[in-house]
């Protein structure tokens, strides 16, 4: 489920609005900006245009103020110049708050991210960020301190940097048949670069958790009351029916992906240009596996679109040969939502502070309402 940035511009979700008409009209010549509109609400949790509206308002009036210095701190650590206005919010994601930043040499996008990315991982990210600009990808420039580091620690915490660019939303899905194929024209220009990676592919996409481990969880959302235990009882057997889908993760064939292209991590350019913003998760797997995984976030939600599909498929085959894909194809993928999942309920379970007492609930929600299934991973293998 979608989250509003820190201060949500209508603008911005007019703009989703008017996109995801077009990708609703493929599939359902009728729709309305109205149905649009309504739709888009509940990708945010809302329950129609009007309360979105309304939630619009108070997050502008509500926004979050950045802790005194912070601006002053990260400004000092990555050489930005001296800060001539305070930060203001952008977002609240899973890794935590970003914040735009305003010197005397520009303005910036500071973001924090997970401990477990490190200077070296951040290296990884952009070796292959820097390949696929110089092959035409869009991506926005990184800061490096002034020791030459893309991560540093303030506030025991590690952040990013880079410089501002003017983009437009992410995109909604279901997304147009325009935006699938520049989806798949980017997957292929990333894997024709095949930069060869001997590590191993990350634990987070390889080990999953025991069912006993899942049945855990379940008694822990009925001792916390939640809402929605009784329907994580009911998608258990779905759940730990996709424990089947496994495949071989080791070999020497693995290449650096993105690893996390998917429409959060996505924005509109200048002409509706596609700019890449993530490359932090850049690790190694197969344009098999990278393939399947993202078929799972550009095309299954809120209901497999085949139409997608074959756009996708289409802007790959203009750059790339399509990879033979089968159902274990699609075992990153599942471990993966394994694991999201997961951690997301336990985060909504017990969070660690309210920002993200927000944003799990919201997402074990979508989870629980939209869950991978063998059914549908199988619709998308036969699209």
């Amino acid at each position: 489920m979608r989250l509003l940035p820190d201060k949500p511009s209508m603008e911005f979700l007019r703009k989703q609005a008017k996109d995801l008409l077009v990708a609703l009209r493929e599939t359902t010549p009728g729709s309305s900006l109205a149905d649009a509109q309504r739709t888009l609400a509940g990708e945010y949790g809302l329950h129609d245009w009007p309360t979105l509206k309304a939630e619009v308002d108070r997050r502008n009036a509500d926004a979050p103020v950045a802790p005194d210095g912070l601006a002053d701190e990260l400004a000092a650590a990555f050489g930005l110049g001296r800060t001539t206005e305070p930060a203001t919010p952008v977002s609240f994601t899973p890794m935590g708050r970003s914040w735009a930043l305003t010197t005397d040499r520009g303005r910036w996008l500071a973001v924090t991210v997970y401990p477990f990315i490190t200077p070296e991982q951040a290296e990884i990210g952009a070796r292959l960020r820097d390949a696929a600009v110089k092959a035409g990808v869009a991506a926005p420039v990184a800061v490096r301190s002034p020791q030459g580091r893309l991560i540093e620690s303030v506030r025991d915490e590690g952040w990013r940097v880079h410089e501002w660019i003017e983009v437009g939303p992410s995109p909604v899905t279901p997304v147009s048949t325009a935006v699938a194929r520049q989806v798949g024209t980017t997957f292929a220009t990333l894997h024709a670069l095949a930069i060869p990676s001997e590590a191993p592919i990350s634990p987070y996409l390889t080990w999953r958790q025991s069912d006993a481990a899942w049945r855990q969880l379940l008694d822990q959302a009925r001792a916390a009351g939640k809402p929605w235990a009784d329907q994580l009882e009911a998608r258990l057997p779905g759940v730990l029916d996709l424990y089947t889908i496994d495949a071989d993760v080791t070999g020497p064939d693995f290449i650096l992906c993105n690893s996390n292209l998917q429409p959060s991590t996505v924005r509109q350019g200048r002409n509706d240009e596609l700019v890449v913003t993530e490359w932090d998760f850049t690790g190694s797997l197969t344009p098999e596996f990278e393939i399947a995984s993202s078929l799972t976030q550009w095309a299954m939600r809120p209901s497999v679109n085949r139409r997608s599909i074959a756009a996708f498929r289409e802007g790959y085959l203009d750059r790339g040969e399509w990879p033979k894909l089968e159902l274990n194809s699609f075992s990153i993928a599942v471990t993966g939502w394994l694991n999201w999942a997961y951690n997301t309920i336990c985060e909504a379970i017990d969070p660690e502070d309210q920002d993200r007492a927000e944003f799990a609930e919201r997402e074990a929600v979508g989870v629980l309402n939209r869950p991978m299934t063998r059914t549908v991973l199988e619709e998308i293998l036969d699209a």
